[in-house]
């Protein structure tokens, strides 16, 4: 894809929260009657989860604007395939193995080399087995009720995994947390969810206390995802004004914090009925990765327009497990595209080189890299050539119809 240095500008509406859409897609398929979850975009992960709750069971209807899903009804042998979807997998993994004796688990891409021993070392203490510790794998043996143990800064997809799959067992757990918990906010967001389904979690003294309630069927409206806004509202801190609707200012997400980071990048944000963004001045910035480690790959390209100064973007160890390793990829985007980077274990610090020359980048099939190439022609001098485009369908398969409507220019 050959893409042109245009500036942005205008109105869109967010994507629905990838993150939410899961969760709740989770809980209504465990819940008895039909729920109806309101979401007007699916992306490749959503669908994946949805296919995989299909084989466990549930019966799902789709519409232009929601999901209407009946409770999983127990069948035969499952075989599982949660394709690249992180969060299918590491969240249908213990709920699965509560329903069924055996299943099999298959995946796809970088998936099998992604790190799942921990959450498999708590499944094997309480009932599981496996007959592999990667993917492709088969399981035999329930998960079993009981105290688990798990660190909170590996994953918090483990602990959301545990605590959704507690709530359908027949007794009482309890999931103690043996490190700091990092992406704390999704671990909030499956509660929040957890619990607008009619499911009991209590959390004191670094121990979740979960009642076996089960799920209640309801009515669920998935918000807008802040993980993807935050390329377009870059856009607009780059270059034209940007206004985008569906975002919920108050939402548990993590990425809602791309709009404090934009303030101290001296952009000027309006919060309303609309989020607006547009550019005033630029100055250096420093974010912890900890809590937004998604938003690595587009604020590096923010970081590059300063005119000047370095950048620092610390704490970000994990993001060598996602998609690609983000932290060498994102740093590759940049040099490729005329910037100065340093690499190095956890963290980034990029230049400020009053913006890029354009160049070749590849995505190495990472939708954050290839979005996050994408608005870098907002400032770069030549035209950015990107291999793997079509990597956004992970999470926004509109995101070029959106970048187009903006004034986005670009070749197949």
């Amino acid at each position: 894809m050959k893409i042109s240095s245009k500036i942005l500008e205008g109105e869109v509406k967010a994507v629905p929260s990838k993150s939410y859409a899961h969760r709740a897609l989770i809980c209504a398929a465990l819940s008895q009657g039909v729920s109806t979850i309101y979401f007007d975009k699916t992306s490749e992960d959503i669908e994946a989860t949805i296919s995989c709750l299909e084989e466990l069971g549930a019966s799902v209807k789709r519409y232009l604007n929601r999901v209407e899903i009946r409770g999983i009804t127990l069948g035969e042998f499952p075989k599982i395939n949660v394709r690249e979807s992180g969060s299918t997998f590491r969240f249908l993994l213990p709920i699965s193995t509560v329903l069924y004796e055996s299943i099999e688990f298959i995946g796809e891409g970088r998936l099998p080399d992604r790190p799942i021993a921990e959450l498999i070392e708590v499944l094997k203490a309480n009932g599981v087995e496996f007959d592999r510790d990667r993917l492709p794998f088969r399981t035999h043996g329930k998960f079993k009720a009981g105290k688990y143990e798990l660190v909170g800064n590996v994953s918090s997809q483990y602990i959301s995994g545990i605590l959704m799959a507690a709530s359908i067992m027949n007794e009482k757990s309890e999931l103690k947390l043996t490190s700091s918990l990092e992406s704390k906010n999704y671990v909030d967001m499956t509660l929040q969810v957890m619990k607008e389904f009619g499911a009991k979690v209590s959390f004191k003294d670094d121990v979740y206390k979960i009642l076996p309630t089960g799920y209640k069927s309801r009515k669920y409206r998935v918000e807008g995802d802040w993980s993807n806004a935050a390329f377009f509202l870059v856009a607009g801190a780059l270059g034209g004004k940007i206004s985008m609707s569906d975002l919920n200012v108050e939402s548990l997400q993590g990425d809602r914090k791309i709009l404090d980071i934009l303030r101290d990048f001296g952009a000027e944000v309006e919060m309303g009925n609309r989020v607006t963004i547009e550019p005033k001045f630029r100055k250096n910035i420093e974010v912890d990765l900890k809590d937004v480690p998604d938003l690595l790959p587009i604020l590096s390209v923010l970081a590059t327009s300063v005119n000047g100064g370095v950048s620092k973007f610390y704490n970000g160890g994990r993001l060598r497990l996602k998609e690609s390793d983000r932290l060498s990829s994102t740093a590759e985007m940049i040099r490729n595209l005329g910037g100065k980077v340093e690499e190095r274990e956890s963290e980034l610090l990029v230049y400020g080189t009053s913006g890029l020359s354009g160049g070749e980048v590849d995505s190495y099939n990472d939708h954050r890299i290839a979005m996050a190439s994408s608005i870098a022609s907002i400032i770069s001098g030549g035209e950015i050539y990107l291999s793997g485009a079509s990597a956004v369908n992970k999470s926004y398969p509109k995101f070029y119809e959106d970048f187009k409507k903006l004034g986005g220019e670009y070749e197949l």
